[in-house]
């Protein structure tokens, strides 16, 4: 099903395509425009950093002219978003001057309603980049029907796209509807709800997502975003969304969510390639050593001219690496052998394991598993600032406190599975001081499992189960 009147154009960056989506509200006046921000580390640049110097763009406009602004959004093709779209070729290159009509091999079926229109456009060729509107389809001709005559005829086998960029405009209007007031526009985790909030909620901007189903060094998966939408997260406001969203939308809204997540880690990468020289900072201290403002601004420029190519390229790259192979099977964890058999022996050792100084789970979430372990006692360095936190306590990657997890509640945030408490302890959980124990043994890790989901039925904290024979032998006595 294709909107009549939803407009798109189609713009092309070297090798990379870009689809301009207009979204709800474009024509409001400025004022009442929703805005991507931009991060801190690119607001810490030096100006021309941020803003470019002469011709050349800075961080902003290279992630303005890959992404847009919510009202315009851009489908950067490198991405591994789906962006939505009927993609097809030409068919054959039209006769005559004049092309009202063309024939089209569409990738999957199209129909078209009478009285609804269609908006093709060019993606190769020398008709690109045009947007046409389809007035009419006969699908037994495979043969669109065209408002007006195109200026440029197209070629057999040139790339057109029907529809580009609806996923992902459906995506952002659910986004701002049911997840902006807390995640914010730009998924900072900012949103006008967000300051009232504990935990905050999840800044997209690294990247980093902590409950996850896929090995330590991997991004999120698909499913598992799905997931936590389904079932929300315990002991947070993040909601389900069950009762809100069908299969289809809450497929669009990960879709966007992923979008936000590669928007803010390219920003927050490119400006890290600077900002180890052109931080407000660093150019503070060059200058100290001598160094005059005007030659920073000129190797600085020569930066931008030589060397960012390369920078884009890298970045680029490792985005769309990363997050293609998060939907992979080698990025699952996947336990070798199974769950083993709760027992109070199992117990027992997962305790005795919990206890011992190679893993030693106490010194953060203590001895009884109340989440008050040595480590939340100390005073951390941010690694940012290398300056001490304000408070005692384990931080996170976005700053914020992490009280580790009191487990005599039974409440686990990444779900209460076995199978998620095993990629909880495998992978630890991203972002967070929790670190991974990818290298125990499966029936280790199983025999913690077993343990922490005893935890909140014992009857006294912190106490360590007999094992089976001498549970026989104290129940005779």
């Amino acid at each position: 099903m294709f909107l009549k009147n939803r407009h798109f154009s189609i713009v092309t960056c070297g090798l990379l395509l870009a689809v301009v989506a207009g979204c709800s509200g474009s024509d409001l006046p400025d004022s009442f425009k929703a805005r991507f921000v931009y991060s801190d580390r690119t607001e810490g640049l030096m100006k021309e950093a941020q803003n470019g110097v002469e011709d050349l763009p800075g961080v902003k406009e290279l992630l303005d002219e890959r992404f847009g602004d919510p009202q315009h959004l851009l489908a950067w093709s490198q991405l591994p978003v789906d962006f939505g779209g009927l993609s097809g070729t030409v068919a054959e290159t039209p006769a005559g001057d004049v092309v009202k009509d063309l024939k089209l091999n569409l990738s999957d079926s199209f129909t078209l309603e009478e009285g609804q229109t269609a908006v093709a456009q060019f993606v190769t060729g020398e008709a690109a980049p045009a947007v046409v509107i389809i007035t009419g389809w006969d699908a037994e001709k495979s043969e669109a029907i065209l408002a007006s005559a195109m200026e440029t005829a197209p070629a057999q086998g040139d790339l057109v796209v029907i529809g580009a960029g609806e996923r992902l405009q459906t995506g952002r209007s659910l986004y701002m509807q049911h997840c902006s007031h807390c995640h914010g526009t730009s998924g900072d985790g900012n949103g006008p709800t967000a300051e009232y909030l504990y935990p905050r909620p999840r800044d997209y901007r690294h990247g980093v997502f902590k409950f996850t189903s896929t090995k330590p060094q991997s991004k999120v998966s698909r499913d598992d975003l799905t997931r936590v939408l389904r079932n929300g997260v315990a002991g947070t406001y993040m909601p389900s969304f069950v009762p809100m969203l069908n299969d289809e939308q809450l497929y669009d809204v990960v879709e966007y969510v992923r979008f936000l997540s590669m928007r803010g880690e390219f920003e927050r990468k490119l400006a890290g390639e600077l900002s180890a020289d052109y931080s407000q900072d660093a150019v503070d201290a060059r200058k100290a050593d001598g160094e005059s403002y005007k030659d920073i601004v000129s190797e600085l420029k020569d930066f931008l001219a030589e060397d960012m190519a390369d920078s884009l390229e890298f970045v680029s790259d490792d985005l769309a690496t990363s997050w293609t192979e998060a939907d992979t099977d080698d990025a699952l964890i996947t336990p070798n052998s199974p769950r083993v058999p709760d027992s109070p022996e199992s117990r027992r050792l997962g305790r005795e394991l919990y206890l011992s100084k190679a893993i030693n789970c106490a010194d953060c979430h203590g001895v009884a598993g109340n989440g008050n372990g040595p480590q939340t006692t100390i005073y951390e360095k941010n690694p940012v600032t290398q300056e001490l936190y304000s408070e005692p306590g384990l931080h996170d990657v976005w700053d914020n406190l992490n009280q580790p997890r009191n487990l005599t509640y039974g409440i686990y945030r990444g779900g209460r599975r076995p199978i998620d408490l095993y990629r909880r302890i495998y992978a630890g959980i991203k972002g967070s001081r929790m670190p991974s124990f990818k290298n125990l043994k499966d029936d280790e890790i199983w025999h913690i499992v077993n343990y922490v989901l005893s935890i909140p039925f014992e009857p006294e904290p912190g106490h360590a189960p007999l094992p089976a024979g001498d549970v026989a032998t104290a129940s005779n006595n």
